[in-house]
């Protein structure tokens, strides 16, 4: 879909819309989910295409045995570049926090942004941010 300001309520909705018709309803892993698609696809829209126009953005979501796995992926600039905006925001400490784990990868095609959401056991949740790796970072558990 485009990336626009429009997109980022688009995008929440029909996921939501997709974890509600699973029939694993928990309040908090919903809230949790709306929260990170909301701040993932925001940063898209804010920073993965700038000057370049509007780009697109693709977001996939899995039902694991356990848990939520969600992607969000652009073909913007990438991390490394952004990484010296003054612009950086709370947007990918949030998402860690309301997360069970993310991984942010960024390569020449874009920007990868893989999160998961444990269904039965939320009390991991409230990871910290930490890079593993130049080029990718990943929340892991306290």
């Amino acid at each position: 879909m485009a990336a626009s300001a429009q997109t980022v309520r688009l995008a929440r909705t029909e996921v939501m819309r997709w974890f509600h018709e699973l029939d694993k309803s928990n309040d908090e892993v919903a809230a949790s989910i709306a929260v990170a698609v909301s701040e993932a696809v925001g940063n898209v829209v804010r920073h993965a295409y700038s000057g370049d126009g509007p780009g697109r953005v693709e977001i996939t979501a899995e039902l694991e045995s356990e848990a939520i796995a969600l992607t969000v992926t652009d073909a913007g600039e990438g991390m490394s570049r952004r990484s010296k905006s003054t612009q950086n925001g709370m947007g990918l400490p949030v998402i860690g926090r309301v997360t069970d784990g993310v991984t942010v990868v960024t390569d020449p095609g874009g920007t990868r942004l893989s999160m998961r959401f444990h269904l039965n056991d939320a009390s991991r949740r409230g990871s910290i941010f930490a890079p593993i790796q130049p080029r990718s970072m990943a929340v892991g558990s306290r």
